[in-house]
């Protein structure tokens, strides 16, 4: 095999499909990634068995067609630092030549006979969504959910498309973040996308795309397919909770607040947490929200904003990182809290299509 290949696309592309290669696995061929050359150029393929990630490059000048298993973590890195705009790789009995800028580096691969075929995915169902919209819903969702390995159950995002809508929902059993967006879909499915496989999707979506993303959805399988690259994830084979039980129906108070201005606020009063409990207590009183934090080895922080109150105010509180790591990805200039006491669950309102749910920390 032996091709000619604009350096940055084909980092780009690497960088994608080497996002699935695992770190540690008992299997050491999977830490590599297939690149395969024919007329129409070159794809690059990479899988832990669980998800798998395929790019396709056409701007390729193909000398000699072929196959070559090259080191994922290596081939990365290298690309990263060469500096030339093209680069030459040419391979022969599992050995690859790369040259670009004067430089010249072997890569030792394995026989790309021996690594796994892709999997074939029988779609059941299908959607159609701007990749711009698909990004900011995962953003608005992915930090919301669980990282430990024992809630398997949440460990994941919900995808649940009906009626011309389509959510995403992500819980760890204290908050609930759902984002959605109105698409022009006749299929309707519920599924828990793994987070890991949606992290690896961001990189392949990139901000301001306008390309449309296909999603395909089979019986245990997600295929995501955008420009030249493919996804495809294992489902999570669970039940996600009812979250639609979990939205508050009403409150006793509305408060309007300048986003920038609760950021701002929030981060000097959480400095002054306790060690042992994160926890700000929010006072809604006549057109102010007061923040209050305390440690008996650190201090105390006493922070006044204004704030547009309706209701009839009172007290509550919350985990401070919880709401700041919200706050990051809102796009409202002026975010809105219903509440009603520290028994319930508050919402925040942080953008036209994104609802943040949080359990305050009770009889604190």
């Amino acid at each position: 095999m032996k091709i000619l290949c604009d350096r940055t696309a084909l980092q780009e592309a690497v960088n994608v499909v080497s996002s699935v290669v695992p770190v540690k696995t008992t299997k050491p061929i999977l830490m590599n990634l297939l690149l395969r050359a024919d007329g129409d150029g070159i794809t690059l393929f990479a899988t832990d068995l669980e998800m798998a990630a395929k790019v396709q490059l056409d701007s390729v000048k193909v000398t000699r067609k072929g196959s070559v298993l090259l080191p994922a973590r290596e081939s990365s890195a290298l690309l990263r630092e060469l500096s030339d705009p093209t680069v030459t790789l040419e391979s022969t009995d599992q050995r690859c030549r790369i040259e670009s800028g004067g430089g010249s580096f072997v890569l030792l691969g394995e026989d790309p006979q021996q690594f796994p075929d892709e999997a074939v995915v029988k779609s059941g169902k299908r959607l159609e969504i701007a990749a711009g919209s698909m990004l900011r819903m995962i953003q608005e969702t992915v930090f919301a959910a669980a990282r430990e390995e024992t809630r398997y159950a949440i460990n994941g995002v919900l995808l649940d498309a009906a009626a011309g809508c389509v959510r995403m929902v992500a819980t760890d059993g204290r908050r609930l973040a759902i984002s959605y967006e109105n698409v022009e879909a006749q299929d309707e499915f519920k599924v828990v996308v793994p987070l890991r496989a949606l992290n690896t999707l961001v990189r392949a979506l990139g901000d301001g795309s306008k390309e449309m993303l296909r999603i395909d959805v089979g019986d245990k399988q997600i295929v995501f397919h955008i420009g030249k690259v493919q996804l495809v994830s294992q489902l999570l084979e669970t039940r996600f909770p009812d979250y639609e039980g979990v939205l508050p129906k009403s409150a006793d108070t509305t408060v309007e607040i300048q986003k920038s201005v609760l950021e701002s606020a929030l981060r000097r009063a959480a400095i002054l947490c306790s060690a042992e409990m994160r926890m700000v207590r929010f006072e809604v009183g006549e057109q102010a929200l007061r923040m209050t934090a305390e440690s008996s080895t650190r201090g105390r922080a006493d922070v006044v904003i204004d704030a547009v109150v309706k209701g009839a105010g009172g007290s509550i509180n919350f985990n401070p990182d919880y709401i700041l790591e919200a706050l990051r990805v809102c796009q409202l200039d002026t975010i809105r809290l219903d509440m009603s006491d520290d028994s319930m669950p508050a919402k925040f309102t942080l953008g036209e299509s994104f609802t943040y749910v949080v359990m305050p920390i009770s009889g604190a």
